[in-house]
């Protein structure tokens, strides 16, 4: 079997179980919408309310309305997936990384860990594995 139809095959969804999806830093539910279109149940984490309101009319799963960090505890899940906020590392802000207090790679990763899912799906953004600004913080264009 090639590996596309083995990937197929081990994430879809048996009748019999929903497997849970918890889509962090969720938005609107943008991910999550693929994987209910395949039969999976979401749960979305989103600390924006009207996102919050959106993720639950438009999407069968659930939303809470959460800021999420390491201290939230998760329940167990077969995915995670999240697009933590891209400006700490985003070429178009200041990339200042761990020093934002917007990182969310340690709250995506305390997920991972409690979860212990089978797959994990983690959002990039460009600039995410480089710094094209200065050190300094001053050069800001």
């Amino acid at each position: 079997m090639k590996y596309p139809q083995t990937v197929d095959q081990l994430l879809r969804p048996k009748a019999h179980a929903k497997p849970l999806v918890l889509d962090l830093f969720a938005g609107c539910g943008g991910l999550a919408l693929g994987f209910e279109a395949q039969g999976f149940e979401t749960l979305g984490f989103e600390m924006d309310v009207d996102c919050c309101a959106s993720y639950r009319h438009n999407l069968h799963g659930d939303c809470v309305n959460v800021k999420l960090d390491t201290n939230y505890q998760f329940p167990k899940a077969q995915v995670v997936i999240g697009g933590p906020p891209c400006q700490p590392f985003s070429v178009g802000g200041y990339q200042n990384g761990i020093r934002d207090a917007r990182d969310g790679f340690p709250a995506f990763v305390s997920a991972v860990e409690q979860a212990q899912p089978d797959v994990w799906l983690f959002e990039n953004v460009r600039g995410l594995m480089y710094r094209n600004k200065r050190l300094s913080g001053r050069d800001h264009s």
